[in-house]
């Protein structure tokens, strides 16, 4: 059955590649709902992963989630259009107002709910939206980017699913996908031991928002997190499971566009 899958997967592969090469992202913007913000969210630690890395300048993050939400409840037009988002920050140590010179935005990297592409009566909004979140992103210079989320602990046959549909609205709408999913799916199967979820199967535990923000950060600066010294307080053990799943999935990820042909 596994065997029968990887062709599956390969096969959607070579009928679609990245148009956009990887690129210094300076600032990102993340839009989806709470798989984002749980663990005092995930661009808080991709900020840390950055932050770890001697050779790569942390990038601006801002975070834009409602609890709940489908790509259908966004208004990405006015995420962009709105110049007082991401003008300022706030020094905790000093408590006082920062302004930004700088508030443009290189990416943004956009979450549909974890149902919402596999779902009979949700797919077509799915589809929909990440065309139109595509076409506006792109209408103002900026890189759009989808993550495609994780099978629920116990419906790792979700993963199958998932991976159909959002290949097939990057194929249409010629973006890049972040593959978190598939190193969900990955660690379930091989490292069971660890443990990906909250009491509800469905949000992500700290080793799960650490896993995506690994896919986050190796998608983006397409170099190995592995030996990276921020772990976010993980067993440095479990941390280096992840590191390394992160990057061969990265790495699988990014061989089968290469090698594939249109």
């Amino acid at each position: 059955m596994l065997k029968i899958f990887v062709v599956f997967i390969s096969l959607i592969f070579t009928i679609f590649s990245y148009s956009e090469d990887t690129k210094n992202v300076n600032s990102i913007m993340l839009v989806g709902n709470s798989f984002f913000y749980y663990n005092n969210s995930l661009h808080n630690h991709l900020g840390d992963l950055y932050d770890a890395d001697a050779d790569l300048n942390t990038p601006k993050r801002r975070s834009i989630t409602i609890n709940g939400s489908s790509l259908s409840w966004h208004d990405m037009e006015s995420y962009l259009s709105n110049n007082e988002i991401g003008s300022f920050k706030i020094d905790s140590r000093t408590n006082t107002y920062e302004p930004y010179e700088d508030n443009d935005i290189d990416v943004v990297i956009m979450m549909d709910c974890s149902l919402c592409p596999i779902n009979d009566s949700r797919r077509d909004s799915f589809y929909k939206y990440v065309k139109e979140h595509s076409e506006t992103i792109r209408s103002v210079g900026v890189e759009p980017i989808l993550f495609m989320t994780w099978p629920y602990k116990n419906k790792p046959k979700m993963q199958m699913a998932l991976e159909k549909e959002f290949f097939k609205a990057a194929k249409i709408n010629n973006i890049r996908l972040i593959p978190a999913g598939r190193a969900f799916l990955k660690i379930n199967k091989d490292f069971p031991n660890i443990n990906l979820y909250t009491e509800d199967l469905r949000h992500p535990s700290k080793e799960g928002t650490y896993l995506a923000a690994l896919m986050v950060f190796t998608t983006l600066s397409n170099k190995s997190p592995i030996g990276n010294k921020y772990i976010m307080g993980l067993d440095p053990e479990v941390a280096s499971k992840l590191q390394e799943v992160a990057w061969e999935t990265h790495i699988e990820f990014k061989k089968i566009f290469l090698y594939s042909s249109l």
